[in-house]
Parts: C-alpha cells; structure tokens; sequence
C-alpha cells in the first residue's frame, strides 16, 4: 500500500512571485555593493576624512560665537581649508571678523578674541598714552595717578587722572626730538580717557604710584593755573 504524499504544490504564481522576490533581493545586493565599492573608491581618491566646525546659520561679521551657531560635519581632509577650526571649544567665544554664510566652514584666520574683555571694566574704555615719567618697578598689579604738566611763562600741574588701573606696560622708547616716554595702556572711564588724550597733545604726562589706602588728591582734575589780571 503506497504511503499517501503530503507535499503539497505550489501554484504557479507563488512560483512566479517567489522567483521576483530572490531576483529583487539579488539585484538590491547588487545595488548596494556596487554603492560601497564606489564610495570606498570617492574616499581613496579623496583621502581621509576629518570633522571641520561650519556655521549653523548665517552669522553677520562681529559677532561672538555661542553653541547654537556652530555645528561639526565631516568632510574629505583634502576640501578642508587651511587654519579650519575642528572643535566646537575652539571657536565659541571668538568674534568672526566678517560675515559667514551658513555651512562655511570656520578658519581660525577669520576669528579673533579681545585681548581686553578679560582685564577691563564693564563700561569703561582702554587707551594707551604716552608717559615721561613713570615710577621704576612699575607694573599692572599698581595703581596709579596721571598728571600733566604744562610748559610755558608760567608751568604748572594738574592730575587727568586718579587710581588707574594698568593693563599693560612697554619698555621706554626714544621719540624723534630726542626725548623718550613710556606707554601705558589704561582701563578707565570715558572721561578720563578724553582728559588723558587731551592732555598728551599739549602737556608732559607722568605717573605717580599709590598704595593701596592713598585718598584722592586734593589737586582738582579741571584744575587750571590762577591767573591775576593786571591793573587796567
């Protein structure tokens, strides 16, 4: 008695569709390996690749870089520019110093930070003068008083400035009519600041160390020499 066959047969569309299926799964490895093997070959023509910070939005020239405006991509190391930033820390908090579009990648010749922001009074401004007589062993941990003196029939002094803080010093350096000054950079208010200007254009400036408990000079900072007027 033969044994009863319990294979069944599949109809002929399910044959069809099987065959499409393995055809389709065949053609889409294909597909895929060949999109490797081109993309392996893009890179080995290219080089490696390298992760560059580019603009998350268009950014108008003079502003300081926050998080949200920059972002890391990966690009081919032989498109990326020279001096490109490829980290975040390295460009938030710096100024870019023209416009830049956004995707442009940033370079480090394009950005720049104050080297003031750190050391001066908010609201107060920075000017550099030049000063005749300055205290030896001066330095930026001192603060200090600027006067000017004024030549003529009759010379005098006055102070343009009262317990200055210094940012920087250089070394004294001879001018061209033979008399040498010293510049100082200084942090100070507006006011000041025009008075020093003024000052330098028509007066000799010099500087006085205070201590630290020194009270304000009794001189006035507009003081100007009494002049008496002869009898008529």
């Amino acid at each position: 008695m033969p044994w009863p066959s319990f294979r069944r047969k599949l109809p002929m569309g399910s044959k069809v569709l099987f065959g499409l299926a393995g055809v389709l799964a065949l053609t889409s490895f294909l597909v895929v390996r060949s999109e490797v093997a081109r993309a392996e070959r893009a890179q080995a023509a290219t080089g490696p690749g390298v992760t560059v910070i580019v603009a998350a939005r268009d950014i108008a020239a003079g502003t300081t870089l926050q998080a949200g405006d920059v972002r890391a991509v990966v690009m081919p190391l032989v498109y990326a520019p020279p001096a490109a930033v490829t980290a975040p820390d390295a460009a938030i908090g710096l100024v870019v110093d023209g416009p830049v579009a956004a995707g442009e990648v940033l370079v480090g010749t394009r950005l720049a930070t104050s080297a003031f922001a750190p050391s001066v009074t908010p609201g107060y401004v920075v000017v550099t003068v030049g000063f005749a007589s300055v205290p030896d062993g001066l330095s930026t941990a001192d603060r200090v008083d600027a006067f000017a003196t004024y030549a003529g029939a009759r010379p005098y002094t006055t102070l343009v400035g009262e317990n200055l803080h210094i940012v920087s010093i250089t070394q004294r350096e001879a001018a061209f009519d033979g008399s040498d000054a010293t510049s100082v950079t200084l942090d100070v208010d507006p006011e000041t600041a025009r008075q020093l200007l003024q000052a330098a254009a028509s007066a000799t400036l010099g500087l006085a160390a205070r201590a630290p408990t020194t009270e304000t000079p009794s001189v006035s900072a507009s003081a100007t020499p009494e002049v008496t007027q002869a009898p008529g």
